[in-house]
């Protein structure tokens, strides 16, 4: 266990320093994001304060399939494809401050970096450092296909965004797995 707590504590920071990386001196942490014109922004936040009062995730053109009517659900399909549609994270009231953010992403690293060790302490001594390196950088990539493949196939995730992603998540878990591969070398 304390190989498990040691890989987590390192590979996580590994993680959490390639994150770093990537979004301050890469450009994978913009592709795909856009900003809207000043004066635009304005308008927007203006109408989205007097339309979105609560946290949350908001999806347009909306349906609540519980409440629907068979007609609105008939409908839905038209209303979508002429645009526009999207998904808006909304927080009335943001709180916290960069730091606590930091504080919460590192924190993440090393709890997803405790879960790729135990994985990596149950593959045998046999296989090799590089190996080993790779099945973790491979448990990152599925995460990105499980979750960054959706978001641009389900909510129009833009696909330079979504290849970023699936570069980050790669790149970061296989420096991950480097460490780990070195911590966690065996079940002892």
């Amino acid at each position: 266990m304390k190989k498990a707590i040691l890989g987590g504590l390192l590979g996580g920071l590994a993680l959490f320093v390639w994150g770093m990386i990537s979004h301050m001196a890469l450009p994978l942490g913009e592709a795909g994001v856009r900003m809207m014109a000043p004066a635009a922004e304005d308008a927007v936040l203006a109408a989205m304060k007097s339309a979105m009062t609560e946290r949350g995730l908001y999806i347009f053109p909306g349906m609540d399939m519980a409440k629907a009517t068979e007609e609105e659900q008939k409908a839905w399909p038209a209303k979508y494809a002429a645009g526009p549609a999207g998904i808006v994270v909304f927080n009335p009231k943001p709180q916290g401050s960069f730091p606590t953010w930091l504080g919460i992403e590192l924190a993440g690293n090393i709890l997803a970096a405790l879960m790729a060790a135990i994985v990596i302490l149950h593959v045998p001594g046999s296989v090799g450092f590089l190996r080993r390196a790779l099945l973790v950088a491979l448990l990152g990539l599925l995460e990105a296909f499980d979750i960054d493949v959706s978001q641009w196939n389900w909510y129009s995730f833009p696909t330079p965004y979504m290849l970023a992603q699936l570069v980050d998540h790669t790149v970061g878990w296989f420096l991950a797995g480097l460490v780990l591969a070195r911590v966690c070398r065996d079940r002892a």
